[in-house]
């Protein structure tokens, strides 16, 4: 069918071995893939590549994070869409298929993606909206919803987007590079449209084997902190995204005094992370912090 040649799907993986080949298991194997690797494991990528038809890994031989790991697969697409998806999602047969359809079907799409279930697919995901307050969300009679912004786990763009927009900014390493790239979407007047005809499951932050769950938050919260600094000062200058970010950052460094006093350790160490990542974007630093994991 021609909507195969259409289409590739780019996933970006980090410490994946334990979902995978279950994600890889539940994709139609007509479409391309891509699977950019965060390491230098060639052996987890020689072996997927000759487990599964029509799939090319890549290695980045380090953590680079999403949105760095994630324009490698934009410059290695072929094709007319792009289809982004995570580890941990689980999109429907035909899921696709109908989401270049809507992409065909409308003027000036920049993204589209399908609704998201969660919590053992049984709850809407809920993690869409829009930048200016007070918007009703309201679908058209064709069951899609126009956003502003939607939670990434899948989603559909024309290749030539990029050009326009430009690739991921590949200076957040992860948190808000998402937002980021959807603002941009937003600011060029094009369209991000949830199709509620097409379904996926998202087993939310399980891309990551689940023994790493502690080192992996250490790191999100640290980069949460970082990025979000960072995007309220590439978007709307230093002075709006100081008094954006500093009372929370004041909240983090009182809430991980009390985690010491309460002998809390962990919760200690993850309040701490997510100051020292406002102080070093605050700082104009990059956003070097890695989870700590062999």
């Amino acid at each position: 069918m021609d909507h195969f040649k259409k289409a590739t799907i780019v996933l970006v993986t980090f410490k994946s071995q334990h979902i995978i080949e279950k994600c890889l298991n539940n994709l139609e194997e007509e479409y391309d893939k891509i699977l950019i690797e965060n390491s230098n494991d060639l052996n987890f990528t020689n072996y997927l590549e000759k487990k599964y038809k029509n799939l090319k890994c890549y290695n980045t031989g380090y953590d680079a994070g999403f949105g760095p790991a994630l324009n490698i697969g934009f410059d290695k697409t072929k094709t007319e869409y792009i289809i982004s998806m995570n580890p941990d999602s689980f999109p429907e047969k035909g899921c696709f298929e109908k989401l270049i359809k809507t992409a065909e079907d409308y003027n000036q799409v920049g993204m589209v993606t399908p609704i998201t279930y969660v919590k053992n697919n049984s709850k809407e995901s809920k993690q869409y909206g829009y930048f200016k307050k007070n918007i009703q969300p309201i679908k058209d009679s064709k069951n899609k919803l126009f956003v502003d912004y939607v939670n990434g786990n899948v989603f559909l763009i024309k290749k030539d987007l990029i050009d326009e927009i430009g690739k991921f900014d590949e200076n957040i390493f992860s948190e808000f590079e998402e937002l980021d790239f959807q603002r941009r979407i937003y600011n060029a007047k094009k369209k991000i449209i949830i199709d509620f005809n097409a379904k996926s499951q998202h087993l939310e932050g399980k891309s990551a084997d689940p023994k790493y769950d502690f080192e992996m938050k250490c790191e999100t919260s640290w980069h949460h902190s970082w990025s979000m600094f960072y995007y309220y000062k590439k978007h709307w200058g230093f002075n709006n995204a100081f008094f954006k970010c500093f009372p929370l950052a004041i909240m983090y460094i009182l809430k991980a005094m009390l985690s010491m006093i309460k002998g809390n350790k962990k919760n200690y160490t993850i309040y701490k992370l997510m100051f020292l990542g406002f102080v070093n974007s605050l700082l104009n630093k990059k956003s070097f912090y890695r989870a700590e994991i062999d």
